[in-house]
């Protein structure tokens, strides 16, 4: 176990995500075809090796209780990996948690987007410039990016910044980007340093890096031959493929059911496809359901979320009615080229559909190129209206 924390913060916030990180962290944003974002920063510091690892997280979504049953660290008395949910923090706060962890060294990066990176290496190049700190600016694409960063630092140098930010009561949006940037304008070292990284800005960015992962055999072999890294995502058993089922240039996860033809996209775990159905060039998020004969193109669909029992006034429980995402018979998406969303212009273009986290389309509706359908909506205007044109949203 090495004598170092890794500290993982959350990135500038923005809505160009839409329902992918509405009401959900990108730390949850499922991505890879069987994984969320957190496992790959769970990846980063268990293959490292970390002392103690803190995942910061400024929203209340489940992410505490799904590394909790991550794995080993469960039966730990005090997990080597901690969560932290608070929607403010301050540098009192960002203190405590230095001292808590109380390690020689510390490693500060914007964990939230999924990267593979080899922080043993990294605190091996550190370690021989004997102190202080050196910010490390990722080489994406051959291209340094100052917007991409890790700091590495030893606990006098982090405390001499947290402690002069307390004395000055310093206040930030995000405390772990103003640590960076008083060092940065204090005259830190620089250096760079390639790795895996993958920032999602928008949809068309969500939609591209996936597929690359899936098409590129190097990128393939790198995150699904990686043992440290392991999803969370529940599932139940294999993959179930029908006698009609027809899997063309797909990646399939567990505990799907498929009945009909998948061609050139990406099923997490837990979705279901009806007979008939034809999914082409899309992406389906976990336990989304699509109906019989159904036609999804060109389109992500936002997963689904697990039913939870619901309590009535009388006392008893039962369970909420079960639902399709894409009812059977509906048209979802266009094959049409450079069609971008109405209202979402900066988020949903080059004729992505996006249809959010728990919606309902209902039977025989159709869904053009570059549309949105935001979470949890759809069946009451599909009800109306069977139409959803090219470029249009359901808020």
């Amino acid at each position: 176990m090495e004598d170092f924390t890794i500290i993982s913060y959350p990135g500038s916030a923005g809505a160009s995500l839409l329902s992918l990180t509405e009401k959900r962290s990108r730390y949850m944003l499922p991505f890879g075809g069987r994984y969320r974002v957190v496992d790959f920063t769970i990846r980063n510091s268990t293959a490292a090796g970390a002392q103690r690892t803190i995942i910061y997280n400024n929203i209340e979504d489940g992410l505490a209780d799904y590394v909790e049953h991550y794995g080993p660290f469960r039966h730990q008395k005090f997990p080597a990996i901690r969560v932290v949910s608070r929607r403010r923090s301050d540098i009192q706060f960002c203190y405590n948690l230095i001292m808590d962890a109380n390690t020689d060294y510390y490693v500060i990066y914007a964990g939230d987007n999924p990267s593979v990176i080899d922080f043993t290496e990294l605190i091996a190049r550190y370690k021989k410039k004997r102190g202080g700190a050196v910010l490390y600016t990722l080489k994406l694409a051959e291209r340094e990016s100052m917007a991409h960063t890790i700091l590495v630092t030893n606990q006098k140098s982090l405390l001499g910044v947290v402690n002069a930010a307390m004395e000055e009561q310093r206040h930030s949006p995000n405390i772990f980007e103003m640590i960076i940037n008083v060092m940065i304008n204090s005259g830190i070292r620089r250096e760079s340093m390639k790795a895996h990284y993958w920032p999602v800005k928008n949809i068309p960015e969500y939609y591209h890096v996936n597929m690359e992962i899936m098409k590129n055999k190097d990128l393939f072999g790198l995150v699904f031959g990686d043992r440290a890294l392991k999803g969370q995502i529940k599932s139940h058993g294999i993959a179930f493929l029908g006698p009609h089922a027809k899997i063309l240039h797909s990646f399939i996860s567990d505990g799907c059911r498929v009945h009909g033809t998948v061609q050139n996209s990406i099923v997490f775990p837990g979705v279901e496809i009806g007979e008939r159905a034809v999914v082409k060039d899309s992406i389906l998020l976990p336990f989304c359901r699509i109906g019989a004969g159904a036609r999804v193109l060109s389109t992500v669909v936002d997963e689904k979320t697990l039913p939870v029992p619901v309590t009535a006034e009388d006392g008893t429980t039962k369970m909420p009615p079960d639902f399709f995402t894409i009812g059977a018979h509906c048209h979802v998406g266009s094959e049409s080229e450079g069609m971008k969303n109405n209202d979402f212009p900066r988020s949903i273009f080059k004729s992505i559909t996006l249809i959010g986290r728990d919606c309902e389309i209902p039977d025989a509706s159709r869904v053009g190129g570059a549309c949105y359908v935001a979470p949890g909506k759809g069946r009451d205007y599909f009800l109306k209206s069977k139409y959803l044109y090219d470029g249009l949203s359901v808020k």
